[in-house]
């Protein structure tokens, strides 16, 4: 049985009928709704003959389209919306049930941590709320502009806005310390905003400046509006949200907005100038006099203020949409020297809700479909694989024991017993590889292991970030030790060239990756580019603190005695035999072999994906700690079956096929990551693309450095077990047979 047939059984044995379309993951966009309900209304409909037929299909469609609407924003299919609304329940009612429901099955069930009983427990474990007396000022911070379109954000003063005169001094006076993380991500400018807000004092429609816009600037916002940034602001750490007509949230409000006139086929381009900043407070749990801010949602209005008479359309009253009061981004070519006056104005309004603090959050997740059963369904696919690959193994191991009374058995793999541990070509590499791959591994667990205890919050990005980079920084010791007693048992002499390379190799290319595409970002003029003092630290946890600590691994691993092997090593090496065509090209058959274990995967790689690429928050840590897990046992079965599949067809070259063939896993990853570009992503020029693919190669490179030290240090413990076991015989402590 080649492993062909085996790789094919063990790819049936994944159901993808419960996949939905990597795209929509998490995105809401799966209401089920059902034909039933639509038959009943046209039943219902039909029976009235009193009114003309075009009504009736009228009023049907109306009746129709409002189910649906609904069944949307309460995220149910019509059958069940009807069910309820026929016991009396109100679209509130079911609301607050379906969330009930989701937020009960959302929860983590980490190695040490209890069933939190809200989101705010499992987004910001630790966090207490903060309460704030009537007439306080509430200060309220603007981030960046981002968009999903070009994944290059922009500092918000650097934009024809209102702002202090002196952008540099509102950057480094009012920003609040960032950490590593957060500065690594290029959030360094976060200021505050103009906007003057105290606590349950509303406040109508207020000028904040006028701006005169020339040609060049209307251009240049006409792109940022096509290019559908958002402004981002956020109050007591609560980031703003527009709710859309679906019911769903969004992070920040659109710059502006686009009109289509279907007619002409003509685009024009609005600019919103106005906001109403709505902020929910809920003084039931704070103490007397105090409130707790629920709420913090944003309408964004695009208006033509009166620059003649202001209070015509910015006066007491609420501020209101209108066709013929749009604010539109005209650029007159012919008069360039004429300017567009924009008047940037906002009100506040203060809303009392019942909420609890502990329930803030609830608006950006629970409006989303669960997909906790997608998670769970891939975690059980792959551990019916990794279960189906250790059977595998076992029978093998089971048939290859030696039976003292049996004839002894030359064939197959026992040929090459002189040749399997021969070193390979180009151990340096192997070694480093290797040891690049161990210290990315322990990174891995040990910060996954660390989110189930609540000591790494994913929800926190910048927080989480740094202490990634620490925990990696400090499992420096790891590939040391590795990496030296790998290239000792392959011969090695030189230690000290070992080390420098293992210590330099993969910080090296990752830091400068990430140099070159942030000259490209400053070239840009992207908000998003590290400082120079940033890189400066990067630099020296690399130099300060991880290159000794590769020094002390490297250290104590040549001063170890070499790996001990059950077999001595012929001085000329054994001629391979030709090889089934399945075999003989090993580039290609280990390219297939490592899509075995990103199958395993694939799944949570489409969750990373879209809250990576969204802007969304990531809480499944321990689906992705069991993913983890299991990605890298599967990566290591797989390696190891096709290497006895290899000895037993008399080809003792194992060792950089063991490695490649779950190293592949992270070419799988990058051709998923290249369709995800084009199918789900609609990204606007060259330096977008730019962006995406460095960053997803640099994933890739970490992904296949962690399933090829996994797989190699497999492969190498199962050659010494069975070679262990032939020609090395444990009662009398001695070889068996001798080359």
């Amino acid at each position: 049985m080649t492993f062909w047939k085996i790789f094919l059984v063990a790819v049936l044995t994944i159901d993808v009928s419960f996949l939905p379309s990597a795209c929509a993951i998490g995105t809401g966009a799966f209401p089920f709704f059902g034909s039933s309900t639509r038959k009943d209304l046209v039943e219902e409909e039909t029976k009235n003959h009193s009114t003309p037929k075009t009504e009736r299909i009228a009023k049907i469609k109306k009746r129709i389209k409002n189910e649906i609407k609904t069944a949307r924003v309460a995220g149910v299919s019509i059958e069940s919306l009807k069910m309820a609304q026929d016991r009396g329940a109100t679209l509130d009612d079911i609301k607050s049930r379906i969330n009930a429901n989701n937020l009960q099955e959302r929860k983590p069930k980490g190695v040490s941590k209890k069933k939190e009983t809200n989101l705010a427990d499992v987004l910001f474990p630790g966090i207490s709320p903060e309460e704030f007396p009537r007439g306080q000022a509430m200060p309220i911070t603007v981030d960046t502009i981002t968009s999903h379109k070009t994944l290059i954000p922009f500092a918000y003063y650097e934009l024809p806005v209102c702002g202090p005169d002196d952008i540099e001094q509102i950057r480094f006076k009012d920003r609040k310390r960032k950490n590593l993380g957060e500065r690594l991500m290029g959030k360094s400018l976060e200021s505050l905003s103009l906007y003057d807000i105290k606590v349950l004092e509303n406040k109508p429609c207020t000028q904040l400046c006028t701006k005169n816009f020339d040609y060049k600037t209307i251009k240049r916002m006409e792109t940022l509006v096509a290019r559908e940034y958002d402004v981002q602001l956020s109050l007591d750490g609560l980031p703003a949200h527009v709710k859309t007509p679906n019911g769903h949230n969004i992070h920040g409000y659109p710059l502006g907005s686009k009109l289509v006139n279907e007619a002409t086929d003509k685009t024009s381009f609005l600019l919103n100038n106005h906001v109403k900043l709505t902020i929910e407070y809920n003084e039931r749990d704070a103490a007397p006099g105090f409130v707790r801010i629920v709420g913090f949602s944003v309408k964004p209005i695009s208006i033509a203020h009166d620059t003649n008479n202001l209070s015509n359309t910015c006066g007491n009253g609420p501020v209101r949409t209108k066709r013929e009061t749009l604010l539109y981004l005209k650029p007159d070519k012919d008069n360039e020297g004429r300017a567009l006056p924009v008047v940037y104005s906002y009100e506040v309004q203060w809303k009392k809700t019942d909420m609890a603090w502990t329930d803030r959050w609830d608006t950006f997740l629970l409006t989303n479909v669960d997909d906790s059963a997608v998670l769970y369904m891939s975690v059980l696919n792959s551990v019916m694989i990794v279960i189906f690959l250790t059977t595998f193994i076992a029978i093998i191991y089971n048939d290859l024991r030696v039976d003292p009374n049996e004839e002894e058995d030359d064939s197959g793999w026992k040929m090459v017993h002189g040749d399997v541990f021969r070193p390979p070509t180009y151990p340096m590499s192997l070694s480093v590889l290797v040891g690049s791959g161990a210290q990315i591994t322990v990174a891995i667990l040990v910060t996954l292991i660390l989110s189930q205890t609540n000591l790494i919050n994913p929800a926190m990005k910048g927080q989480a970030l740094s202490n990634i980079v620490l925990i990696y920084v400090f499992s420096g010791t790891v590939s040391g030790y590795i990496s030296a007693r790998i290239f000792k048992f392959c011969g090695g002499k030189n230690w000290k060239l070992n080390t420098v390379v293992t210590a330099v190799a993969f910080p090296g290319t990752i830091i400068g990756m990430f140099m070159i595409l942030n000259i490209f970002l400053a070239f840009c003029g992207s908000s998003n580019t590290v400082d120079i003092f940033t890189i400066f630290c990067a630099f020296g946890l690399w130099i300060g603190v991880a290159s000794p600590l590769v020094f002390f691994g490297s250290f104590i691993g040549f001063k170890r005695d070499p790996i001990s092997v059950p077999t001595r090593t012929n001085q000329i090496a054994r001629v391979v035999p030709p090889q089934h065509y399945t075999l003989e090209g090993s580039k290609c058959s280990s390219l297939i072999i490592g899509g075995l274990p990103f199958l395993c995967a694939v799944i949570q790689f489409s969750f990373l994906m879209y809250s990576i690429w969204m802007n969304q928050y990531y809480y499944h840590m321990d689906y992705l700690l069991a993913t983890a897990i299991l990605l890298g046992v599967c990566a290591m079965m797989t390696s190891v079956s096709m290497c006895y599949l290899r000895l037993a067809r008399e080809d003792h070259r194992w060792w950089w096929k063991a490695f490649a063939d779950a190293a592949s896993c992270g070419l799988w990853l990058f051709a998923y990551s290249i369709w995800y570009l084009f199918a789900c992503l609609d990204l606007v020029g060259i330096m977008p693309y730019i962006v995406y693919i460095a960053y997803t190669a640099m994933a890739c490179v970490i992904m296949a450095l962690y399933c090829g030290s996994i797989a190699f240090m497999g492969c190498f413990a199962f050659n010494r077990i069975i070679y262990n076991s032939a020609f090395f015989d444990q009662s009398q402590k001695k070889q068996i047979f001798e080359p």
